[in-house]
């Protein structure tokens, strides 16, 4: 058995219509980052792609380092180039 691992941030915040242009008791998104596991790399078309021991790769090969999914830890990062390593554990 193989699974794709997701973790996801999402900051948001009620924002005050008399200081900012806002409609009143709607959410605003301030932060949105992801990190996945365990899914094809340089692949972007907002579906995930499960890597199988069994499948041959169908993306280009992982070349990031190898980091644990489940390590909460560490904050994820948005650094504007996506990386494809590999997962330490599914």
């Amino acid at each position: 058995m193989s699974r794709t691992i997701v973790r996801r941030v999402l900051d948001l915040e009620l924002l005050d219509p008399r200081k900012y242009q806002a409609t009143p008791g709607k959410l605003s998104i301030t932060r949105y980052d992801q990190d996945l596991g365990n899914t094809a790399c340089d692949v972007y078309d907002g579906f995930l792609h499960p890597q199988f021991d069994s499948a041959a790769p169908a993306g280009a090969p992982p070349t990031g380092p190898t980091t644990d999914p489940y390590d909460r830890s560490r904050d994820i990062e948005h650094s504007g180039t996506e990386t494809c390593g590999t997962v330490s554990r599914t």
